[in-house]
Formats: C-alpha cells, sequence, structure tokens
C-alpha cells in the first residue's frame, strides 16, 4: 500500500492501474469537488452510521452488477470513514475481491479511517462488527477536501490523529496540539497548511508501520485501539438514545477514560491526566463521558476485544507510551464506578 501526498485532487488518474472500469463509490456530500472523467463510473451514496450495514452493502453491489463490473474492475472510495469502510468492504467482497484504492476526504479518514485495510459494517448498533482486513492499493492523500469541512467534523479527525501520535512520539504530539489550538481550517495560513500536510503524512506513516508489523491485529496494532473501546461503547450508547455523537469525539473522551482507569490502576500519574484533558480542551474536543458507568460497562462487554471474562485495554503511561493490559470485566466495572467520566 503506497500513500500519495498532492494539494490537490488533479493528479489522480496517473495512479488509477489499467482495468476493465472505474467504479467511485462516492460520499454524495463530496460528488461536486471530485473531478468529472469519461473513465469513471459513479455510485453516490449516503454516508451515515445507519446506511453502514449489510442491507445498504447490497445495493452497491446490485449497482456494481448493473454497470457490469466484472473481476478486473477498479474501485476508488472517496469520502469519510464511512464511505471508505463501505467502498474497502465491497472491493473485499464483490466477486471474491477486487482492487481498490481510497481518496479520504476527510481529516479522521485522512489520519486513521482509510489507513490500516479494517474495512467493515456495523451489527445490531455495534461498531464493525462485519468486516475483512484487505489493503487497497493506494491511499490519495490531499487537503483539498478539508477546506469543506464543518468545524466540527474537522476537529474529530484532530482526536485520531492526537492518539496515534501519542502512541508514538511526544514531538508529533506537542505539533499536532499546537497546531490544532490555532488551526481555523478554510483561514488556514500557508504555514499551517504545509505542518497539516506533514503531521498528515506523518501519522499515516506511524500507524502502517503497526499494520505491516501485524496486520491481522493480534499483536501491536492493537495499541491503535487506544481509547476506542470506551469510544465504540459511547457509540453504541449514543445510538440507543439517539444522540448525536461523532467517532472523534468518542475517540477523544475515550482517551480521557482510559488515563483516568490507567491512573487508577497506579499506571500513570495525576499530573499526566491533568495535561491530557488540557491539551484536548486546547484542541476544542470533548473530555467528559455524558453516559453512566452502568450504560458504559454494558456497551463494553459486548466489544470485540472481550475473551472470556476479560478485555485488553490499551492504556497510557505517559505521552509516546501506551501498554496493552487484559483487565477482567468485574475489576473494569469496579474501576468505572470510582473515576469520574
Amino acid at each position: 500500500m503506497k500513500f500519495y501526498n498532492h494539494k490537490n485532487i488533479n493528479y489522480l488518474a496517473k495512479y488509477i492501474p489499467k482495468s476493465s472500469g472505474v467504479f467511485v463509490i462516492i460520499d454524495k456530500n463530496v460528488t461536486e469537488y471530485f473531478p468529472k472523467n469519461r473513465i469513471f463510473h459513479f455510485i453516490p451514496i449516503d454516508a451515515n452510521e445507519r446506511n453502514k450495514s449489510l442491507e445498504y452493502v447490497y445495493g452497491i453491489y446490485e449497482a456494481l452488477m448493473g454497470f457490469g463490473a466484472d473481476r478486473d474492475c477498479f474501485i476508488i472510495g472517496v469520502g469519510g470513514g464511512i464511505t471508505t469502510d463501505l467502498a474497502g468492504f465491497v472491493a473485499s467482497t464483490y466477486k471474491r475481491g477486487v482492487r481498490f484504492g481510497f481518496v479520504p476526504t476527510t481529516l479522521l479518514a485522512q489520519v486513521d479511517a482509510a489507513i490500516g485495510g479494517k474495512n467493515g459494517v456495523n451489527f445490531s448498533g455495534y461498531k464493525n462488527m462485519i468486516g475483512t482486513i484487505n489493503q487497497p492499493e493506494w491511499i490519495y492523500l490531499t487537503p483539498a477536501f478539508l477546506w469543506s469541512l464543518d468545524e466540527r467534523v474537522f476537529r474529530e479527525g484532530v482526536a485520531e490523529m492526537v492518539k496515534t501520535f501519542m502512541i508514538f512520539d511526544k514531538e508529533s504530539y506537542n505539533s499536532a496540539v499546537a497546531l490544532a489550538s490555532v488551526f481555523k481550517n478554510k483561514n488556514a495560513a500557508a504555514w499551517q497548511e504545509k505542518e497539516l500536510r506533514r503531521l498528515i503524512v506523518l501519522c499515516g506513516e506511524m500507524k502502517m508501520m503497526l499494520v505491516v508489523e501485524d496486520e491481522k491485529d493480534r499483536g501491536n496494532r492493537r495499541l491503535l485501539n487506544l481509547g476506542h473501546t470506551f469510544a465504540h461503547a459511547m457509540e453504541k450508547c449514543a445510538a440507543d438514545k439517539g444522540a448525536d455523537w461523532l467517532h472523534g469525539e468518542a475517540v477523544s473522551v475515550g482517551m480521557m477514560i482510559a488515563a483516568k482507569v490507567a491512573e487508577r490502576l497506579s499506571l500513570c500519574s495525576e499530573k499526566f491526566v491533568n495535561t491530557l484533558r488540557d491539551d484536548l480542551l486546547m484542541a476544542s474536543l470533548p473530555v467528559s463521558c455524558p453516559f453512566t458507568p452502568t450504560q458504559l460497562f454494558s456497551a463494553i462487554k459486548a466489544d470485540k476485544k472481550r475473551s472470556g471474562e476479560s478485555i485488553c485495554l490499551i492504556l497510557p503511561k505517559t505521552i509516546g507510551r501506551v501498554i496493552k493490559k487484559n483487565i477482567e470485566l468485574k475489576e473494569l466495572q469496579k474501576v468505572l464506578k470510582e473515576i469520574n467520566l
């Protein structure tokens, strides 16, 4: 898998391989920003969590078959994380698998969701319960789409960037927090755009280091789940209540809960927890969970990372160092009731 990093979308065509047809599964919200080319067959989708389902995938299969797409076709997923998840899943399963690439259009997708080969759909309200691990041939990165994002959607991508750098590197973490504290998206200064592009590519490269080492997510790749056990639980609680939560916002709060759990288990200091909270607030990200410990724990019990009566958590010790920690579910339930969510 390769990264192609350009200031705009104009160079995309040079990376499309020879195929029997190019099919663009694209979020309807970004169609106006994507080039119209006679080689493209467009399949616009409504990209939302409700449509991230097997039923919606069946409709995309039908569209591909209507176009006559065969096993030598090439699929491009254009959109945020929901779109790339759907496009990757479709490409990995249509006619037992066809080639594909991604053009992620949100910051969250550019630094996380489109990277790593995890493709899937939700089931019964639970995130990504059905899916594949299959790498795209390439990911085309450009900030051109980011200027169209709502500020809140842009900020949720910052959360995933901060998460990745917290795992790997204190200097990059500090750079991301500093940029997020002054970045105004559409009104970005030239140096801010340059720095953003640098951090996006660096974030992707760091994530791919773990993916190459552990593609099937059995070992150190699990470190990338920092904050996600709690984030996915919050998203399930939100879905049950019809609440409006973005994935990156849940990850931000999930990192805070992970830090508080780590402190309660004497794995990190109170100073670290306070620093993380201040940094996330500086980046205009949420830090408090609106659900009760009982609600959160009920959702955690259905997490994919549960094994019997324990679950593997990724917990921070400090910026640049996180660990895997197997914890009994009963102990986790007790800790969640003792900390301030």
